[in-house]
């Protein structure tokens, strides 16, 4: 199995804390590579944490989502 390796490099914040799972904004550089927005749950299991399914975006694509998130009209 390869190794998996990620920093995180920036937090932005908590966007939901609805269950025992929370749902963070962060800036998270995977393998070295250069950092990416990520939208993710985060286990907390004996004092470490552990990332779950989630969703890994570069700048321009959070961009875009948020200009397609604020053209809709009724949520």
């Amino acid at each position: 199995m390869k190794n998996f390796d990620y920093t995180i490099e920036k937090k932005f914040g908590t966007v939901s804390n609805a269950g025992a799972l929370p749902l963070e904004l962060n800036l998270i550089s995977y393998n070295g590579a250069a950092a990416r927005y990520d939208l993710r749950k985060w286990r907390e299991t004996n004092g470490q944490r552990k990332m779950q399914k989630g969703l890994t975006m570069t700048r321009q694509e959070l961009l875009d989502l948020r200009e397609f998130l604020n053209g809709l009209e009724d949520i």
